[in-house]
């Protein structure tokens, strides 16, 4: 007997008629809010979320410290740091989770201490992302646009049109950048009133080439999604089209 389960082929025309099903519960949602779309849409959220934990998982084994700790848990007592505050992070957790229901809040005393056990881990957590995006952007984003722009884009030996498109090209980096980190009300108080009209001007500018920018990235963001719905389309056509389903279909209306 052919045990189907275990059947590369079977595997592969499931996963197919399974991928249709939920596209078409997902696509029905065009139709309105209703409880297949819905499904759909609690289906493909709880895959996904399935999917980041088991990777989180795999990836969390295969750290160095996790290795080390396994191997020789009393080698590197500063490899048991983050376990702590893991720990720590799931005590706080915990008290959200299981000591919300019907059966009462904890005594106070360790309600607080649940609570308190987060702060630590959450704050270290909370620090360091802002750190990296704050790093992340002042080296990564701002300064090589900038530099890049007034380097490479103003050139006095380019012909006329490229040198009009290099300092177009610099005004409005840096009019966009001043639009983002000044703030009129902080930053121009005091200031001489050329200076006040100056940057003021350079922030309106600024302002409107965000707002052209913003609207680029959507015109490219609803291309790109249309191109996906009609690869979509196409999918489904196709595989609809392979299955025994529609030959038999085929079949029968081509003998009539």
């Amino acid at each position: 007997m052919v045990d189907l389960l275990s059947s590369p082929a079977w595997l592969q025309t499931a996963g197919v008629w399974v991928g249709l099903g939920m596209a078409l519960l997902v696509f029905s949602a065009i139709l309105g809010d209703h409880w297949l779309a819905r499904l759909g849409q609690y289906l493909l959220v709880g895959a996904g979320l399935g999917y980041a934990a088991a990777v989180t998982w795999h990836t969390l084994w295969g750290l160095a410290f996790v290795q080390e700790l396994i191997a020789l848990p009393g080698a590197q007592p500063w490899n048991w740091t983050p376990v702590v505050l893991a720990s720590l992070l799931a005590l706080a957790a915990g008290e959200r989770l299981f000591f919300q229901g019907e059966g009462g809040p904890p005594p106070a005393g360790v309600r607080r201490f649940l609570r308190w056990a987060g702060v630590l881990p959450a704050a270290l957590l909370l620090g360091a992302g802002v750190a990296i995006i704050a790093v992340g952007t002042v080296q990564g984003t701002l300064l090589p646009q900038f530099l890049y722009a007034a380097v490479t884009g103003v050139r006095p030996e380019a012909a006329i049109d490229v040198f009009l498109t290099g300092v177009l090209v610099l005004a409005i980096t840096a009019s966009a950048l001043i639009f983002f980190a000044v703030d009129p009300k902080r930053h121009l108080v005091g200031q001489p009133p050329w200076v006040q009209r100056l940057v003021t001007g350079c922030i309106w500018f600024g302002q409107r080439a965000a707002w052209l920018a913003a609207g680029v990235l959507f015109a490219r963001l609803a291309a790109s999604r249309t191109s996906l719905l009609i690869a979509q389309l196409e999918w489904m056509r196709a595989t609809f089209v392979a299955t025994e389903l529609w030959q038999t279909i085929q079949g029968w209306w081509g003998g009539r």
